[in-house]
């Protein structure tokens, strides 16, 4: 039995260095019609930096409230070794030079994000959160991230970090690693991560599901 989910909001953050003058650290682009993963090496300039890094990180969230269902009604059981669950993105490769041999990496996120309503991905003049500072914004209170990027990490019930690395769950005897990696060889490679261990905790209501960061590794 397979079924396929649908993410349920998407976004990418970044620091991307604009015209040589500032960073769009407040940009959003949660309309734009691609997930930009990327990282940039003196590409341009920040002040008196001549080689600087940009970034960018997918958040992605996916209602497994079907899951949860099926799991109730036990027509599937998350705690089988049957069970698997993916994310899978695919390649939009439009004849640009991409990297080799990389890694990406999903880790679950400690905090909800907002999508917005941003689409602008030249000038990154739309500003909402999402974005590299801030994670969501809601009864005139502005959440935002730990650590900007969206990439404080630590184990399941730390506090005041943006992503769960690992951690045990009520139920285990021992902690159990609840990211994903991929090493892209060849860079066009499509994007498939296994995370049954996150969504087997989350669907059992044990973890909250508020999406996930995919990032570079290291």
């Amino acid at each position: 039995m397979y079924r396929i989910l649908t993410s349920s909001k998407d976004s990418y953050i970044t620091n991307k260095i604009i015209n040589n003058k500032f960073r769009a650290t407040d940009a959003n682009v949660g309309q734009a019609g691609t997930l930009d993963l990327f990282k940039l090496y003196a590409e341009n300039i920040s002040g008196s930096n001549r080689t600087p890094t940009e970034l960018s990180r997918i958040l992605i969230k996916f209602n497994l409230d079907e899951v949860r269902n099926m799991h109730a009604d036990k027509i599937i059981d998350v705690g089988d070794s049957s069970f698997n669950a993916c994310i899978k993105l695919f390649d939009v490769y439009g004849g640009q030079t991409t990297p080799s041999k990389f890694k990406l990496i999903a880790m679950p996120l400690s905090k909800s994000f907002d999508e917005g309503s941003g689409y602008d991905i030249v000038n990154f003049s739309d500003l909402d959160s999402t974005n590299w500072v801030t994670a969501s914004y809601s009864n005139g209170e502005i959440n935002k991230w730990n650590l900007h990027g969206a990439l404080k990490s630590g184990s399941f019930k730390d506090e005041n970090i943006d992503v769960i690395i690992s951690g045990t769950i009520p139920g285990q005897s021992s902690p159990i690693n609840l990211t994903a990696e991929q090493l892209f060889s060849k860079g066009t490679e499509n994007l498939s991560l296994n995370v049954t261990n996150f969504v087997s905790a989350s669907v059992k209501s044990l973890i909250d599901n508020h999406g996930f960061v995919i990032a570079y590794s290291g």
